[in-house]
C-alpha cells in the first residue's frame, strides 16, 4: 500500500512538472522503434520521435541499443540486455501528428501540434515503462526528460512511404 501511494505521489509531481515541449517543422522525418516481430494494421496508433532529436540524442549519449531503448522508456533500467528492434521512419506533415498529453484538452495546440484524441493520452503497448504523460518520453536509465514524442496512425503515417531497417544499423548511422 505505501509503495502504490509513493507511486502515486510520484506520478502526480511528474504531471505537474512537464517541461516545454519544441515545434516541429512543418515537414518532418519521424521514427517508430519497434520490437523485431512487431507489426500493425492500418488504423494502429504508433508512437514516434523527430529522427533529428532521435539521432543528436544517440550522439549526445553515445547510445547502444539497451541505452537507446531505455532513453525511449522501451524497457528497464536493469535490463541487461536489448531486445531486437528496428526503426521505421516516416516522412509526415505536422498536421498529421498529435502529442499524448494526460492532462491535455483534445484538439488544443500545444507547441505547433494537436493534443491527442482521449484514447491516445494513454501510455501505448510498449511505451509503458517510459509513459511521462508530458508528451515526451521518461528516460528508464538516467530517471530524466527523454525525447518529445507524437501519435499517429500507421495509415497516415506511411501515405508517403517509410523505410524499415534494424535498429543495430540505424545507430551506426547515427
Amino acid at each position: 500500500m505505501i509503495l502504490a501511494t509513493v507511486a502515486f505521489l510520484a506520478s502526480l509531481s511528474t504531471a505537474d512538472a512537464c517541461e516545454e515541449l519544441t515545434m516541429p517543422s512543418e515537414r518532418v522525418q519521424v521514427a517508430w522503434v519497434s520490437s523485431l516481430p512487431r507489426r500493425v494494421k492500418a488504423g494502429t496508433w504508433i508512437e514516434v520521435t523527430r529522427v533529428s532529436e532521435l539521432r543528436t540524442w544517440i550522439r549526445d549519449q553515445e547510445a547502444d541499443t539497451l541505452r537507446l531503448l531505455q532513453g525511449l522508456g522501451m524497457t528497464g533500467r536493469k535490463a541487461a540486455r536489448a531486445k531486437d528492434a528496428k526503426v521505421t521512419i516516416f516522412d509526415v506533415d505536422r498536421s498529421w501528428l498529435c502529442r499524448p498529453l494526460a492532462a491535455g484538452t483534445p484538439g488544443a495546440e500545444v507547441a505547433g501540434v494537436a493534443t491527442c484524441d482521449e484514447p491516445q493520452q494513454k501510455a501505448l503497448s510498449g511505451s509503458r515503462k517510459g509513459f511521462s504523460g508530458c508528451g515526451y518520453t521518461m528516460d528508464t536509465k538516467a530517471s530524466t526528460r527523454g525525447l518529445d514524442v507524437y501519435r499517429i496512425t500507421w495509415e497516415v503515417a506511411s501515405a508517403w512511404g517509410f523505410c524499415v531497417m534494424p535498429l543495430d544499423r540505424f545507430l551506426d548511422g547515427a
